[in-house]
């Protein structure tokens, strides 16, 4: 594992910063319902930040009916524990196929 945050609210503004101009695979782990989600980025800073934007996560719920916002929304980021799994090159094609593996 790449990097791992257990509280990642608090830990926002060390998150961006240690994945500024990063390529990755990561997953949320809902802590209560142990239930996780596993996603990609060729930019996991803006990606990040995407998640920690309650006004996005409601935006794109009502949009898209996505599970991992909804989860959010609905435990809360102190719930949850983010793990960057691994840091890739920047090619989509290989972090698809990456993302698929895990």
């Amino acid at each position: 594992m790449a990097a791992s945050y257990s509280n990642p609210i608090s830990l926002k503004s060390i998150i961006y910063k240690e994945n500024q101009n990063k390529t990755g695979i990561y997953r949320w782990t809902n802590l209560i319902t142990g239930d996780c989600y596993i996603g990609s980025s060729v930019n996991l800073a803006k990606r990040f930040s995407n998640y920690f934007s309650n006004n996005f996560l409601t935006r794109e719920t009502l949009r898209a009916k996505s599970k991992i916002y909804s989860a959010l929304l609905k435990y809360g980021h102190d719930n949850f524990q983010l793990d960057v799994l691994e840091y890739c090159a920047l090619r989509t094609k290989v972090l698809i196929l990456k993302e698929q593996q895990y």
